[in-house]
């Protein structure tokens, strides 16, 4: 933009001319992040599942652990319509996919194949990338377009024409439509988005770094962090009423409430008002507590420990009926046992008996 001044003193503004140049997107992520870390350590990273676990216990590597199944789902394999399609008639996963899974993602990364928790683990990345894969490929090239402009050509070098064809013919089907319908209706009911994108919120907390130095964060403090938008730098409407709402509860007690309330239990009963089934408690690994009255919670105590008390009754009915029903089957397979040792005794004599009769006669010619 250039100004202009005339003799009478005006400025005149004028604007250059449009530029038309495309914006540049960012082309496709393929593990660079990655390599850089492999060069500066000059070695892998190393892949240690725990047992009974499916993720690594460093933030760092269940992060670069996600993205590199993510990458290899993306531009080597085929994406079915279901998940068990993935499997063979024994309900494993069919070992030319598993194989050529796990095999791309040692490459990137220091493990041990054989070990069943990292092949467990491999199998769970492998089912969640192949669902967010076929719901990319669905919002990408079939929910833009009318039914009868779909592509019918595969516009994913890792599968055929045949694969994609039937990918898209599941997504036709309006059984299959109706249920997609009733999701994204109940998804646009959803009143707390988190900010943090694919980022878990345990990788979340872990960057935050030294903003918490002085204390530990509570759940409002991850609450506010969970849900701040870095790109608009605000909340939005309804989050920030919800953040009021519990910032008035945990300020002071009032006439109506007196006692005081951990922050836990502000989140607790804040998100418990306005969400049906609210689970951000148990993402950020703490149980969700509601505000009850100590007589309250005396009553359920009471009540389920009765309840307890009723099916170990229950049980243990059960366990002599079952015992004794055991002995008697035991007792009769005995009695049985006897009888038709005795009856083989009788017949093993009567044998005999019959033997000896016949070793006695002699054929009528001859006596003749």
């Amino acid at each position: 933009m250039t100004t202009l001044a005339n003799s009478c003193g005006h400025v005149h503004f004028f604007v250059g001319p449009k530029s038309y140049e495309e914006p540049r997107e960012r082309g496709p992520n393929l593990g660079k992040g990655l390599e850089r870390i492999t060069r500066r350590r000059q070695g892998k990273l190393p892949l240690v599942i725990p047992e009974g676990k499916l993720r690594p216990e460093s933030p760092l590597l269940a992060a670069k652990f996600a993205t590199e199944c993510n990458i290899i789902v993306r531009h080597h394999l085929p994406v079915f319509k279901r998940w068990k399609d993935y499997k063979d008639e024994h309900g494993n996963v069919r070992d030319g996919i598993f194989r050529n899974f796990i095999g791309k993602v040692g490459n990137q990364f220091q493990m041990d194949v054989a070990d069943m928790s990292v092949r467990k683990a491999c199998i769970e990345m492998l089912k969640i990338a192949t669902r967010q894969q076929r719901h990319k490929l669905k919002k990408e090239f079939f929910d833009p377009h009318p039914l009868h402009l779909v592509t019918r050509t595969s516009l994913v070098p890792s599968m055929t024409d045949e694969q994609w064809n039937e990918l898209v013919e599941s997504w036709k089907d309006p059984k299959k439509m109706g249920l997609s319908e009733i999701n994204k209706n109940n998804r646009a009911q959803v009143k707390f988005h988190h900010t943090t994108g694919a980022r878990s919120y345990g990788v979340h907390c872990n960057n935050l770094g030294d903003k918490y130095k002085d204390k530990e964060p509570d759940d409002l403090d991850l609450f506010k962090e969970f849900h701040y938008s870095k790109k608009k730098k605000c909340y939005s409407d309804v989050v920030q009423a919800a953040i009021t709402e519990m910032e008035n509860k945990t300020s002071q007690p009032t006439e109506d409430d007196p006692q005081s309330k951990s922050a836990t239990e502000v989140v607790a009963e804040v998100l418990a008002k306005h969400t049906k089934k609210p689970r951000f408690l148990q993402h950020v690994e703490i149980h969700d507590i509601h505000a009850r009255s100590s007589a309250s919670n005396c009553e359920g105590e009471l009540a389920a420990e009765n309840r307890n008390l009723e099916l170990q009754e229950h049980v243990d009915t059960l366990t002599k009926l079952l015992k004794e029903s055991e002995e008697a089957r035991i007792r009769q397979a005995e009695d049985n046992m006897k009888r038709n040792e005795e009856n083989r005794k009788k017949q093993a004599e009567m044998d005999k008996k019959l033997d000896f009769l016949l070793s006695h006669m002699q054929p009528r010619s001859a006596q003749e």
